[in-house]
């Protein structure tokens, strides 16, 4: 096999052992190599098998580096475990005989420590100091201390019992105590996941490779609903390139999160991006409805629903945006304003019938502003019954 029947390792950066350019695990470079400690690091690396296991490229690497320094520690390998197979009959039989000699010296020694525990509590028994409070003193026997072992739990075994045995009651339980597992396994994993990648070195094509594939890993966390973890991959794949199918996406999954605040930052990215990205702007209109911004979430689907009126979703977001408004609403301004107070006179002396009758021979255009002056100067108390609502 030659190294084109192999396939391209280029596009995949350095390897995470000692930083080697993949390119170098190839066939040419390393037969025309000479530097001994970079080809026994390249020898490691095929060993690990870390980016792919080259069993002809591995084999190739080791002749090669046998023929600069055959002492080279890289080409040692380590001997498997010996077994009876190994030994002649005559050297396993002294072995054997080795082994259960101490086998049974040890078996020795453990009866004659257990005998002296026996022995020894006993007598100190009645010498131990009482209890703190109490009169009794400190049981040591092996009996007694296993008196204080909490019960096992009563399992119900006829009928009637097992009638009153509430089974998704006992189910919950279980599903409480799996839930908490692997939420602290899920936490474990997600701190050892970096959400950065060191892009140094690498091409456009490659870039582009690297940032699809760390997203598609962000889609299956998203799809098996494990949302932080898909958060970070798609993080991930922001750092290497960001795109408008990654912020989206991102969006989605902290609307998942309800981390109203991080999923408007990446809308708002979206649209710097691509103005008018629809996805960008329903996922954005969602954080405005939970933010209580009501107006720009209008706009946001409006624009939507110009774009593709049968949109489901934004239709439904709409109606519930609306209905919100309606009900935030203040008070009609007929409600909120003060009742007006309609002040009548009501003349009931036939003095001032007179007084007022006369003077309106005189003039016409002071009546009204006598009716007002008379009305200012008088009690409180002639007041009372003189005004109506």
């Amino acid at each position: 096999m030659t190294a084109k029947d192999y396939p391209s390792l280029w596009g995949f950066g350095t390897t995470k052992t000692f930083k080697i350019p993949v390119e170098h695990l190839d066939f040419k470079y390393i037969e025309k190599c000479s530097d001994v400690k970079h080809l026994e690091k390249i020898l490691c690396v095929l060993r690990s098998g870390e980016e792919g296991y080259y069993p002809e490229l591995t084999e190739f690497c080791e002749k090669r580096l046998s023929g600069l320094a055959p002492g080279s520690r890289a080409l040692r390998r380590e001997k498997p475990a010996a077994t009876a197979a190994s030994f002649t009959a005559e050297e396993w039989e002294k072995i054997d005989g080795d082994i259960k000699s101490w086998v049974s010296e040890i078996k020795k020694e453990d009866d004659k420590i257990h005998f002296q525990e026996n022995e020894t509590f006993p007598a100190m028994e009645d010498n131990l100091p009482p209890v703190r409070g109490s009169t009794s003193h400190l049981h040591v026997a092996k009996e007694k201390n296993s008196k204080s072992r909490p019960a096992k739990k009563k399992i119900p075994r006829d009928y009637a019992e097992w009638d009153k045995f509430d089974v998704e009651k006992e189910c919950a339980k279980i599903d409480e105590v799996y839930k908490e597992k692997t939420v602290v396994n899920n936490k474990l994993h997600l701190s050892k996941i970096e959400t950065r990648l060191d892009t140094a070195g690498l091409t456009e094509k490659e870039k582009d490779f690297l940032a699809i594939h760390e997203k598609e890993k962000g889609n299956e966390a998203f799809n098996a609903g494990d949302y932080e973890e898909a958060v970070m991959y798609y993080t991930r794949s922001i750092s290497v390139l960001p795109t408008v199918a990654a912020y989206n996406n991102r969006a989605q999954a902290e609307l998942k999160l309800q981390n109203w605040n991080s999923a408007f930052q990446d809308c708002e990215k979206v649209l710097e991006l691509e103005p008018g990205n629809l996805k960008a702007l329903l996922r954005r209109a969602t954080t405005y409805k939970h933010q209580n911004k009501l107006q720009e979430a209008i706009k946001d689907l409006n624009k939507v629903l110009a774009v593709e009126p049968d949109n489901e979703l934004a239709k439904k977001t709409l109606l519930e945006v609306e209905r919100d408004l309606k009900n935030s609403e203040p008070a009609s301004e007929t409600q909120t304003k003060g009742k007006r107070m309609v002040i009548q006179e009501v003349e009931n002396s036939e003095d001032e019938n007179e007084k007022d009758s006369g003077r309106k021979h005189e003039d016409g255009i002071g009546d009204n502003r006598e009716k007002s002056f008379s009305f200012f100067l008088r009690a409180p108390e002639q007041l009372k019954g003189k005004c109506q609502l």
